[in-house]
């Protein structure tokens, strides 16, 4: 019997495309929920004429897996150490620029894209476990902050079909001992503006991730890869005077914005969420808790390029 909490995820970064990192449960697992299995196939219709009517039955054809999990927003719990979600980011087109003793921040990049080996074991209560490969995977992810909750990145990611196998159990997995700082006492800030009350921040990194079909590859896909990113989010401040900060000047005139986010304080869990230039999408009426509010989705955009959002851990 296998249930859904009894399940392990283990993500490493590939030295080489689509060779297994063989990751391991000492250095490479990772706390998720809502974690999600996606056998993906196109399914080949046979409709060749025949002498009745029926349907043939479809084969399989191109084959793929998708795997997507929430975790919580936290450091390592040392300065200017990678948390174990470090491979993950460098697996969803963002560079890693570590200072030892300071920080870890992510970027995005356009080139020299890694991938990852994702291995999640479905434990049984035998002792046993089916162990799951997806190699080659690349992803996006979104961030969701909300206040009085931990903060959650959003992953998915797609990779090359293996099949899955019965192994022994592997044991019991060690993870990042950090508890995630609580969405509280942040620095939210819009245009150096520190006053404006929103109760949640979202931000989806959007990345399209293309395949690339190829007959002398197994499953029909030689790789996946970034070839695009649109990054949006969404905040919902509670209205205020134009006087106190006017989003309509900002989202009539496209005017580019810096917002940024810090969550937590301690060493080694402290997390700043930046982006140099936001512009309003548009504005709309909102409600909480009785009082009026503002729906302000917006686009991130470039500074000078690759740097639509930093995401750093101090």
């Amino acid at each position: 019997m296998q249930t859904v909490r009894n399940r392990v995820l283990l993500l490493k970064e590939e030295a080489s495309y689509g060779v297994d990192s063989n990751p391991t449960i000492a250095a490479n697992a990772i706390e998720v929920a809502n974690l999600k299995l996606n056998f993906q196939a196109d399914l080949l219709d046979r409709n060749n004429v025949r002498s009745n009517i029926s349907q043939t039955n479809p084969v399989v054809g191109k084959r793929w897996v998708e795997v997507s999990f929430d975790a919580e927003i936290k450091g390592s719990g040392s300065k200017g150490v990678a948390a174990r979600l470090g491979d993950a980011f460098e697996a969803c087109s963002f560079a890693e620029y570590a200072v030892a003793g300071s920080s870890v921040a992510y970027k995005p990049t356009s080139s020299n894209q890694k991938t990852a080996t994702i291995y999640i074991y479905d434990n049984d209560n035998t002792g046993s476990s089916v162990l799951h490969k997806i190699t080659a995977a690349q992803g996006s992810f979104s961030i969701k902050a909300t206040a009085g909750k931990y903060g959650v990145f959003s992953f998915t990611f797609k990779g090359l079909y293996n099949e899955p196998t019965d192994v022994v159990n592997p044991g019991s997995p060690t993870y990042d001992t950090t508890v995630p700082p609580i969405v509280e006492n942040c620095a939210f800030t819009l245009n150096s503006n520190t006053d404006l009350i929103v109760q949640e921040l979202s931000i989806d990194i959007a990345n399209n991730i293309g395949s690339r079909d190829d007959i002398s590859s197994a499953n029909g896909i030689k790789n996946f890869m970034v070839t695009s990113r649109a990054p949006k989010g969404n905040f919902n401040p509670e209205a205020m005077l134009v006087a106190s900060y006017n989003f309509w000047s900002d989202w009539v005139g496209a005017t580019q914005r810096e917002l940024s986010l810090v969550i937590g304080s301690a060493a080694g869990n402290k997390v700043t969420i930046s982006a140099p230039k936001v512009t309003l999408d548009s504005i709309a009426d909102g409600e909480r808790e009785s009082l009026l509010t503002r729906e302000i989705p917006f686009t991130l955009g470039q500074d000078s390029g690759d740097d639509e959002v930093e995401i750093k851990f101090e």
